[in-house]
């Protein structure tokens, strides 16, 4: 099975995928979500979590949040 990277960014955040890694390697299968500073002060915010806990993220944002 290949590995699958998928990117996306918008205006204020940018979305960065990485799934599928046969390595078994800590750190190999992520998520990070990096927020955009427009200061040039405080530098980007990142917050990387794996795929089983943006799997729970997923599920508790659907579950929560009202269409």
């Amino acid at each position: 099975m290949s590995v699958y990277k998928k990117n996306h960014k918008t205006k204020g955040v940018s979305l960065s995928l990485q799934d599928r890694d046969s390595r078994k390697k800590a750190g190999s299968n992520r998520l990070d979500i990096t927020v955009n500073s427009e200061d040039w002060r405080i530098p980007d915010q990142t917050v990387s979590m794996t795929i089983r806990e943006a799997r729970t993220l997923r599920n508790f944002l659907v579950t929560n949040l009202d269409d």
